[in-house]
């Protein structure tokens, strides 16, 4: 009776395990989908003091910072991927290379956030500081965002001091004009200047400074970054300018354009212009597409 009871239990038994066994197997799916990955991902920097990480639409991004006055380097990891069902977070770990090639972690956590439903977000941190109140090291510097051992984004900037010729040479900025682009950038003779650009026809936005200066007697080169920030809050890639005149040269002119390659990417409203001098600010517009 023992040995029939026994064989009466066993199938029973055995079903019952192999159905946990297929149900476990069955979520395998479902927990990897719960771990979403990144499709495209990328970083920018902005400066600013320590505390509270500036709102989006107040940080000014760009690749070139002053090395006296640069405090603490914020890293902004935008990224793209598949909408999951829920909200997870995945922590990243950043490395700063400097200019010496020593690799320096991350100051501070890092964490980025999926959000269900959604196909893109961003999450920012201040990473890096000054050390020991030392001014940052001019240089080329490169930052490297990881999960786990994946790489997810890497991008350079770059630390200088003031160049002497800027100041010796009184190089000023005498303006800031706004001009549409279409295609190529346009001669000076060819651009017309306005602070009003309709949305409809509107692909590429220039922007052109006039620099003042007695002839140097020397060729110099002036970095020249320029943010455009939109109605909405949004703030662009710095268009990257450089100034480079001549030695016998009393002025001139640096320009560069951004925008779409169709008409009607543009919203409406007024814009401003920041132009920056070795991370500096330099000069400032606004105009209104219509």
């Amino acid at each position: 009776m023992a040995a029939a009871a026994t064989r009466t239990r066993s199938p029973i038994l055995y079903d019952g395990f192999m159905r946990k066994i297929l149900a476990f197997a069955c979520l395998l799916p479902s927990l990897a989908a719960a771990q979403p990955s990144f499709e495209q991902a990328s970083l920018r920097f902005f400066e600013q003091a320590d505390g509270p990480i500036l709102p989006v639409e107040r940080r000014v991004y760009t690749t070139r910072f002053d090395a006296v006055r640069t405090r603490r380097l914020g890293v902004e990891v935008a990224g793209t991927y598949a909408a999951p069902d829920a909200d997870a977070t995945l922590a990243l770990a950043c490395i700063l290379r400097k200019p010496d090639g020593t690799a320096v972690p991350a100051e501070r956590s890092m964490d980025f956030r999926f959000y269900g439903g959604q196909g893109g977000s961003a999450a920012a941190n201040l990473l890096w500081g000054r050390t020991d109140d030392q001014d940052w090291a001019p240089g080329r510097y490169e930052v490297e965002c990881l999960a786990g051992d994946k790489p997810v984004a890497k991008a350079a900037f770059e630390m200088n001091r003031n160049p002497a010729e800027v100041a010796d040479g009184e190089i000023r900025v005498k303006a800031l004009r706004i001009f549409p682009v279409d295609g190529e950038l346009p001669p000076i003779d060819a651009r017309q200047y306005s602070e009003r650009l309709a949305a409809e026809d509107t692909t590429q936005i220039g922007v052109e400074l006039e620099f003042a200066h007695a002839p140097l007697g020397r060729t110099v080169k002036v970095p020249v970054d320029c943010w455009f920030f939109w109605p909405d809050g949004q703030t662009s890639p710095p268009v990257v300018l450089s100034y480079e005149p001549q030695a016998t040269w009393a002025g001139g002119y640096s320009a560069g354009a951004m925008g779409f390659p169709s008409a009607g990417n543009w919203i409406k409203g007024i814009y401003i212009v920041s132009c920056a001098i070795n991370g500096q600010p330099a000069a400032v517009e606004r105009f209104e597409v219509q």
